[in-house]
């Protein structure tokens, strides 16, 4: 074996075990760092402060691969964006707990979910839209969405002192539908996902994804409770 090692043909093998073992170790190394990144959770306390990062406006938001997610969270991570959640999204049946914050953009959907269509929406009055991905990688984001019931309970938490308040829905609708949305007389439709309720009418929280690769779009809605 020692002859083998010091003969020409040894050192090769030897040189060429060294490299591999040490791409290997980066590749590792970059593997792991990207799990942690990919699996960061949000636990930020609710705060009505943001940054510049998150209020970010991009027009044309495409659907993510994985290394896509990596990047742009890595990237909102890095300029303190994880750290100013304006509330959080709760779908206990689905195990779906998510920042969310006050536009969406590719740094706010890379944590969470983002306000869309009525950007100055409150919780627990008109119409709260809430968009996210759907990465088809059970417990990223909002792949689950699509495993959510009828009847389930969704609950947004926003600020109030440190804890936050609690406001609870019960879903009451979910479809699958196209993502141009039918405007009358300059207002969405009922039963479309930026319906506005009427006087009288409950207010009601929309959250919706990507369906069918991004031709459609997964739309859950439901009706404040509490």
């Amino acid at each position: 074996m020692k002859t083998f090692l010091k003969s020409k043909a040894g050192k090769v093998l030897t040189i060429v075990t060294f490299l591999v073992a040490i791409v290997s170790f980066f590749c590792l190394r970059a593997y792991y760092q990207n799990q942690q990144i990919l699996n960061h959770e949000v636990n930020t306390a609710v705060t009505t402060k943001t940054n510049r990062a998150a209020l970010k406006e991009d027009k044309n938001i495409q659907p993510l691969t994985e290394s896509d997610l990596i990047k742009n969270k890595k990237k909102a991570m890095q300029l303190g964006v994880d750290k100013y959640p304006n509330g959080y999204l709760i779908i206990p049946s689905i195990g779906v707990r998510l920042p969310i914050y006050n536009r969406a953009n590719n740094y706010t959907l890379a944590l969470g979910v983002g306000k869309d269509y009525y950007l100055d929406s409150q919780f627990g009055k008109g119409n709260v839209v809430l968009a996210g991905h759907d990465m088809e990688r059970s417990g990223v984001l909002l792949s689950n969405l699509h495993r959510v019931r009828v009847g389930a309970q969704i609950t947004l938490i926003g600020y109030n002192g440190y804890n936050g308040k609690e406001y609870q829905y019960r879903i009451i609708s979910k479809k699958v539908v196209s993502p141009t949305v039918k405007i009358v007389d300059g207002k969405p439709v009922e039963g479309s996902a930026f319906y506005m309720p009427k006087e009288g009418e409950k207010p009601i929280v929309t959250v919706y994804t990507c369906a069918n690769g991004g031709i459609n779009r997964l739309v859950v809605q439901g009706e404040l409770i509490n």
